[in-house]
């Protein structure tokens, strides 16, 4: 499981004086420095320029990170002294009590704190989509709305992101490890003259609005200060040209998202990943099914001491028995440390996966009819069994193909999951259970309709696919792969009708039959897996265009028969470093493979 901490000691960032020693000092600090600094060197322009190269995030201040760091103070007018004190950290913008005692990372903040710490961690909630949850500038005071956009931030990080932190609105060391890390602004009060990581990410965000035409430098001139002005008018605030409190408000009413860097600049992209690595057979080790389809991670969100579940294990659908004959696979593996096992073997033709904040997973079970008149939905609990009335039939679930979750609970909605029907082109959702008796309480409901969809059996069917839910206008994306198309439906979890084929995310080439579909943690984009030509495609919900695309398996693809094609099932997390990891399940070799490591 991803932890920021590691193996490293838990030392607040900004507390200590770093610089080169023997040994070399270690601690999150250093982990903190190392990962803003790749991240704001990977959306600055130019991205590498004076301020250097990347470097690796593992929390060790050797000479690399020295020459980083160095680098950094000569070019924003310091002494190039390789030694990180008051100044520099200001830079990355951590400044000692710059709303007032006492100094922000220095104590444990939840419901009822009050000081300018609380100030520091409102203003860079603010600079997010947690701007609309807090609803006002940052008071001081640790209120109701705090908590609630402190426990969306949580939820957030830990279910997109696979964080191992808390969730329960307590700001803690791990969760001000990931706050420094992914809130880049709000620790101080910008203005002309004021440089730093900050001042570029606040250019950013004027870049993203249209009020800023600037290098993004992290150099706050009269250019910056004239885009601040102009934003400030434009959004009913006195135009004086510093970022404060009401600014950082407004810009983050202006950035529904929750991710680093804004949409002009796609921090992370599948392209800057370096290389795909085996994880493991994904062969079921017991009776030999193959055919690898649904993959999910398994979250963070609950108690895994005493469940055979553990988080960040790796679940696989095989949709094959060992003959390799097509829908006939009964199994699906847990993958634990790189390690296979069958975690559960009464399934019927598992497609796809997906888990709840409590460890359940869901099983799209298309049937072992060949026709898809006995698909249905299996739920099962952290252990591997079945639930006592966790098989879920219904005539709206026509051959159960894709699957997903809202983790609801963590985002005060009701838990809701969804499926997609491949046979007939339709979504359905799938709310109101009751554990143990899904069966019996689960109301199942079409909300989307008229997805192109054609075929009969398993062997040729194709049509609406993988999904991704993001809390975002409670947004649910479908692969639509016969019509080569991802649609959006918003208010997902909500609706109570029928939102026919939803709006057009993006249509048309690179997309070749897109099946699995992921979020793209880093940046909030859309990673799509081709059936057609086996590639990853990442495309940018908002502007509706092509970022990267990235071939994840060579073998050629028959486009009458689909012989050769390699993929399906798809699912991200980042690793201790905060880097992205792309996971997705290879039917030709039969692997789970990963897509990962970007240069360093």
């Amino acid at each position: 499981m991803p932890s920021f901490q590691d193996s490293l000691p838990q030392v607040p960032f900004g507390s200590r004086v770093l610089s080169l020693t023997s040994p070399e000092t270690r601690g999150t600090d250093v982990k903190v420095l190392q990962r803003v600094y790749d991240t704001m060197l990977g959306l600055m322009s130019p991205p590498l320029g004076p301020v250097g190269g990347p470097i690796a995030v593992d929390g060790v201040y050797g000479p690399r990170t020295a020459a980083a760091v160095a680098n950094v103070q000569s070019y924003f007018g310091l002494a190039a002294t390789g030694t990180v004190t008051g100044p520099t950290y200001a830079l990355f913008g951590q400044e000692v009590a710059a709303f007032g005692t006492p100094t922000f990372g220095s104590r444990t903040l939840d419901s009822g704190s009050t000081g300018g710490d609380v100030a520091v961690l409102q203003n860079r909630l603010n600079t997010y989509r947690y701007a609309r949850i807090l609803g006002q500038a940052a008071s001081g005071t640790f209120d109701a709305a705090t908590l609630a956009a402190v426990t969306a931030f949580e939820a957030d990080n830990a279910v997109f992101r696979h964080w191992e932190i808390r969730f329960d609105g307590v700001v803690d060391a791990p969760v001000f490890d990931i706050l420094w890390t992914n809130t880049l602004a709000g620790g101080r009060i910008l203005q002309q003259g004021v440089n730093g990581f900050d001042t570029a990410f606040v250019q950013l965000l004027l870049e993203n609005t249209g009020f800023y035409r600037g290098r993004v430098d992290g150099y706050f001139g009269s250019l910056t200060r004239a885009a601040v002005r102009g934003f400030q008018a434009a959004a009913g605030l006195s135009p004086t040209g510093i970022v404060g409190p009401r600014t950082y408000h407004a810009m983050g009413l202006s950035n529904p998202a929750f991710w680093t860097s804004p949409a002009l600049r796609p921090f992370m992209t599948v392209s800057s990943l370096t290389r795909i690595e085996v994880v493991t057979s994904t062969v079921d080790p017991e009776n030999g099914d193959r055919n690898p389809y649904g993959v999910v991670v398994a979250p963070v969100t609950f108690d895994d001491a005493q469940t055979v579940l553990k988080h960040e294990d790796i679940l696989v659908s095989n949709i094959n028995n060992a003959a390799g004959v097509m829908g006939q696979g009964t199994t699906v593996v847990r993958v634990h440390e790189g390690v296979p096992t069958t975690f559960f073997a009464g399934a019927a033709s598992p497609i796809a996966l997906a888990t709840s904040n409590l460890g359940a997973t869901w099983l799209a079970n298309f049937g072992l009819a060949k026709d898809g008149s006995q698909g249905d939905i299996q739920v099962i609990n952290p252990d591997g069994m079945l639930f006592s009335g966790g098989t879920i039939r219904n005539p709206l679930l026509a051959g159960p193909w894709g699957q997903t979750f809202n983790f609801g609970p963590l985002y005060g909605l009701p838990a809701t999951f969804f499926a997609t029907s491949v046979l007939t082109g339709t979504v359905e959702q799938i709310s109101h259970f009751v554990p143990p008796d899904f069966a019996g309480t689960s109301v199942v409901l079409t909300i989307g309709s008229d997805l192109a969809h054609s075929g009969t059996s398993i062997d040729d069917v194709v049509g609406p696919q993988g999904m991704v839910y993001t809390p975002l206008n409670d947004g649910l994306f479908v692969a639509d792969g016969a019509d080569n198309r991802i649609a959006w439906y918003p208010d997902s979890s909500t609706v109570g009708t029928d939102r026919g084929r939803g709006a057009t995310v993006y249509a048309g080439p690179p997309l070749n039959q897109p099946a699995g579909l992921a979020l793209n943690p880093m940046n909030g984009n859309l990673l799509a897996v081709n059936q057609l030509d086996n590639a990853l495609v990442e495309i940018d919900p908002v502007r509706k265009s092509v970022v990267a695309r990235v071939i994840l398996d060579a073998t050629p693809v028959n486009p009458v028969t689909g012989a050769g094609s390699a993929l399906f099932g798809l699912a991200t997390t980042v690793d201790a470093a905060g880097n992205l990891v792309v996971y997705f399940a290879n039917n030709n070799t039969n692997t789970l493979n990963r897509l990962c490591c970007p240069i360093a």
